[in-house]
């Protein structure tokens, strides 16, 4: 057989054509093509070249080899001279093959001084989600900047390590990082992880962010509630119209009718809005009992553009209740 530089055709072909060993060659050669010309050209928002397009092609292939034959190709890959673009594809195949050296790899890269290849080898761990690499990711979170934060809590994402992300929120030494971590929980529906950072006093508004994009009902309440900071709690009310279901909409009616502190009302309304809660708000109209209430219910609900506010707008001009 021929063991010339294959064309990205025949290399496409070579699982089902070739031997085991074959293929392995021809994969091999094809990622050598991706030469030094290319290198200095590599960026993340260009295209690839046609080297490199055979080069990744090849990669791609190595996938449907055994770990045993495609370690070493990566590793020569890894060490040489190939392009920014194939050693990331290089680092995403390791997160497929089924080998403690190949997750030995991915973590030694995880803490390597070149980003682009660090980013890429801790997102590998996170879609290759072995459980000895995520976990290795957190004395890397925790040494890092905020870069490196940011690329290891995608990574937790990407597995769904809700247990790690929520470490991260607890032990944050700043807002914000407590803040991404709390943004990433909310991301991946971690009820049970957020209640228990809910459970500590003062509450954020990161928090409330959260629970809404996680649908938790109960506690935006328990912080509208509760004896926060006032904006929190108002921010907290405001949100429950995000969750947009019956229980949503009825909650803001009751804290509405409620609550004496026009900071909250005010918030139930804007709730009520989100909601697009037509009727909810044409009942508070008319059970209103003064005209300046009811000029701000009739407000809201006209914003909403539906039927019950024409009905409130007629009833108004006629002077009807």
């Amino acid at each position: 057989m021929n063991l010339a530089t294959p064309t990205l055709a025949a290399l496409l072909a070579v699982s089902s054509a070739a031997s085991a060993q074959e293929a392995t060659i021809y994969l091999a050669q094809a990622v050598q093509a991706s030469s030094d010309e290319d290198r200095d050209s590599t960026h993340e928002d260009r295209a690839p070249t046609e080297r490199e397009e055979l080069a990744l092609a090849a990669m791609e292939g190595l996938m449907s080899q055994s770990a045993e034959r495609a370690l070493p190709i990566i590793k020569k890959v890894l060490a040489g001279s190939q392009t920014t673009l194939v050693k990331q594809r290089a680092l995403f195949v390791l997160s497929q093959l089924d080998s403690p050296e190949a997750e030995q790899i991915l973590i030694q890269t995880s803490r390597s001084t070149n980003a682009a290849l660090r980013k890429e080898a801790i997102r590998s761990i996170g879609i290759g989600g072995n459980r000895k690499s995520l976990d290795a990711l957190r004395e890397i979170y925790n040494a890092g900047d905020a870069d490196v934060k940011e690329e290891v809590l995608e990574a937790w994402l990407i597995a769904e390590d809700k247990e790690a992300v929520y470490q991260a929120a607890l032990n944050a030494k700043s807002e914000d990082e407590a803040s991404d971590a709390i943004d990433a929980l909310g991301a991946m529906g971690a009820v049970e992880q957020l209640r228990k950072l809910g459970n500590r006093p003062n509450p954020s508004s990161r928090l409330v962010d959260a629970y809404a994009v996680s649908g938790d009902l109960a506690s935006l309440r328990k912080i509208a509630e509760g004896s926060g900071a006032p904006s929190v709690r108002a921010d907290a009310v405001r949100k429950m119209g995000i969750v947009e279901n019956d229980a949503a909409r009825a909650a803001l009616r009751e804290i509405y009718s409620r609550s004496t502190e026009q900071e909250i009302k005010e918030a139930a309304l804007d709730g009520l809005l989100t909601a697009q809660d037509e009727q909810g708000l044409l009942a508070l109209y008319k059970a209103a009992k003064t005209t300046d209430e009811k000029r701000k219910l009739l407000r809201t609900l006209t914003a909403i553009d539906g039927d019950a506010a024409l009905d409130a707008i007629d009833a108004a001009l006629d002077n009807r209740p």
